[in-house]
């Protein structure tokens, strides 16, 4: 549950005076004893001061928490800012008197029916004495609970005789609401008298006493006037802080929506990969059985046909066996007569054996073959690991009407890119460029552009061809298209202008708390929130699409975490906030609450060096684009920061001064490179 800040609680109730007793029951039912109490030591407040974050401790806890800080720093132990400590320390930080005013009235809350609290049971104890008597009255003057031996003695002082004393099952009731809130509380630290006047010299509250003293040649009004002027402006301020706090409420609740459906996407690509897996156990089972099938065949005909030359041998080898013994024969015992008489038919068989033998020979030498098996020559794994499929996260959009167009292309695994167009050439003229600093992709699929020196926006269709230019009062620095049509063109003193689909202007956002008096607004983007994120010099003002200015950041100089007086910005799905830092030559990412995540690149021309970055850019998996100008080309780094390649480059795709980039929706590179604008297929 988030906790309420009785402080801020009690402004926001205050302020509005006529209702305030409606109202009273209902506010104060948020506030329980737990804002009562001081949560270093979890019991009720002792001197409670308030911190500058509008936190409240006991002056002793934090004495002593200052006393283990090391060189005297101490921070808020609930949201850890660093508390600039008065000439007298803790002692010296304002007084919270508003906290035992929100203990009277929150005694007055009726308990809910069934509970009963320890007070209702053994009764409110008296805080006159240490007697431990039940008490039976209430001064209004003094805050004091009394019992009746107190009350008696409280009467008789000349000092407290005239007070306002009730009952407390009056003060139970509720009926004294507007009576506690009228209670001046606020004492001066000095005097120890009431503060009814307001210096306007010293910005603080000031007894009678301090009038005519100290403050006595001081512009001063009384402290009701000061209050009732002042109210105004506390509500109007509070109004911003409440829709902070909103999309706060709702970046969390988008953040527990993603934390929640995490461990069921990570259980689906978990049973994903277990069924490819086993898809490919059964596709090998499957060609396992076929190729062993197959070796079978291969092994029953060449078995057939190695038994039938085995028996043809066999025979030949049986034939010439019996040529030799007879022609032996013949030979030894035959008479010549003999020899002559079968000398034809003995000298054909001699030769048609003999012939026959030396082309069965030649017939089984050219026949004979080796069985192997011929397995791929690249690694298993590698061939196995691209059969089941690799695990991509893909960055989804949250919600929003007013976010920028968001590309679907990638970068990281893109090939050489291939230039396809130039466009333009230095000129005034219809599709030529003086100083193009800035491009976008609007909703259409036209590229918006620029024309710095020019004055004007141009547009081009998604080839490269001109549409049509709109004429600006100014030169415009950057722009963004949003999802709904429109475009936030920046460059104008402290203003960003709002031009319809149409390219005609619509309104003026202006953007207030500049410390840069003559500067422009300069780098702009749309986070998925539909929160307008735009830099004047080194301050990055985070803005409602009203123009209420949400939180701004920004320190200048040249450490990590500060900025320079030339930036450009951008941002990703999970609304980081991108800076290319032109000045310091690297990129910082700031969360969502501004606050610093890492630094990347520095000042150089090697493999993850810039010099003057210019416009940054991410494509659809978070990754990092910016045209590194005065290295002339556009490098790649990882959503972490990591260096990945440089994706174009002066000598290989003729990059001069790259500035502008965006990304098409068919999924080309677009440069605004020199005074011309340059398209890559990717």
């Amino acid at each position: 549950m988030t906790q309420v800040d009785p402080f801020v609680l009690l402004v926001s109730v205050s302020a509005d005076t006529s209702g305030y007793v409606k109202m009273a029951s209902s506010a104060f039912s948020e506030i329980t004893d737990e804002f009562l109490v001081c949560h270093i030591c979890l019991e009720t407040f002792k001197q409670p001061k308030m911190l500058p974050c509008l936190h409240t401790f006991c002056q002793p806890c934090l004495e002593r928490l200052l006393a283990t800080e090391p060189v005297g720093k101490l921070s808020c132990p609930t949201c850890r800012q660093d508390v600039p400590l008065p000439e007298y320390g803790v002692q010296g930080l304002k007084s919270n008197f508003l906290v035992g005013k929100l203990h009277d009235i929150l005694q007055q809350q009726p308990k809910e029916k069934g509970k009963t609290s320890e007070t209702h049971e053994n009764g409110v104890p008296c805080t006159a004495c240490e007697r431990g008597n039940p008490a039976e009255l209430y001064c209004m003057e003094c805050t004091d609970y009394l019992c009746q031996v107190c009350n008696d003695t409280h009467r008789g002082l000349k000092v407290s005789k005239s007070h306002k004393v009730v009952t407390i099952q009056n003060l139970q009731s509720g009926q004294f609401v507007a009576d506690l809130r009228a209670r001046e509380t606020s004492k001066c630290e000095n005097h120890n008298e009431l503060n009814k006047f307001y210096c306007d010299t010293c910005h603080r509250v000031i007894c009678l006493h301090c009038v005519v003293t100290a403050h006595k040649d001081h512009q001063y009004v009384e402290i009701e006037k000061a209050a009732e002027r002042e109210r105004a402006k506390i509500k109007a301020k509070l109004s911003t802080v409440k829709n902070t706090a909103d999309l706060h409420e709702r970046w969390i609740e988008e953040l527990q929506s993603v934390k929640d459906d995490w461990p069921l996407q990570v259980q689906r690509t978990e049973e994903q990969i277990e069924k490819q897996a086993k898809a490919i156990k059964k596709a090998v089972r499957k060609v396992k059985s076929e190729k062993i099938s197959q070796l079978r065949a291969m092994n029953a005909a060449r078995e057939r046909q190695m038994e039938a030359a085995m028996e043809a041998a066999e025979m030949d080898l049986a034939s010439a066996k019996s040529c030799v013994q007879f022609t032996d024969k013949v030979l030894e015992y035959g008479s010549p007569a003999e020899v002559m008489s079968v000398v034809g038919e003995l000298t054909s068989r001699m030769e048609q054996t003999a012939n026959k033998n030396v082309a069965e020979r030649a017939e089984l030498t050219n026949g004979l073959i080796y069985l192997t098996f011929d397995s791929p020559t690249r690694e298993l794994e590698q061939d196995i690991s691209k059969l089941v499929g690799g695990i991509k996260q893909t960055s989804v959009s949250m919600r929003s009407t007013l976010s920028s167009v968001r590309t679907k292309v990638t970068l990281s695994c893109s090939e050489s890119p291939k230039l396809l167009k130039t466009v333009g050439k230095q000129g005034s003229g219809d599709g030529q460029f003086n100083s193009p600093t800035s491009l976008a992709v609007t909703a259409d699929g036209d590229i918006a552009v620029t024309d710095y020196n020019n004055s004007r926006l141009q547009f081009l269709d998604k080839d490269g061809t001109f549409k049509k230019k709109v004429d600006l009062k100014f030169n415009p620095e950057c722009v963004v298209a949003l999802k709904n049509g429109e475009l936030l063109v920046t460059g104008d003193e402290h203003r960003i202008h709002v031009l319809d689909i149409q390219g005609r202007a619509s309104r003026v956002i202006r953007v207030k708390g500049a410390e840069e008096k003559g500067s422009t607004t300069n780098g702009i983007a749309v986070d998925v929130l539909g929160r307008i994120i735009v830099t004047i010099v080194y301050q990055v003002f985070v803005l409602r699409p009203s123009g209420d200015v949400i939180l701004k950041f920004g320190d200048k100089g040249q450490g990590q975490q500060q900025l320079s007086s030339s930036l450009h910005v951008t941002v990703d799905s999970s609304n980081q906030i991108i800076i290319s830092d032109y000045h310091n030559d690297n990129l910082k990412i700031f969360d969502p609450a501004g606050r610093h995540l890492f630094t990347c690149g520095s000042c150089g021309s090697g493999p993850g060096q810039l010099y003057h970055p210019y416009c940054v850019i991410t494509d659809s998996e978070d990754n990092i684009v910016v045209a590194d100008c005065f290295n002339q080309r556009v490098s790649l780094f990882s959503r972490t920061g990591t260096f990945i390649r440089h994706v174009l480059a002066r000598g290989e795709h003729g990059l001069n001064w790259p500035m502008g980039l965006t990304l098409t929706h068919d999924g080309n590179l677009v440069v605004a490179d020199s005074n011309s604008i340059k398209i890559f297929k990717m």
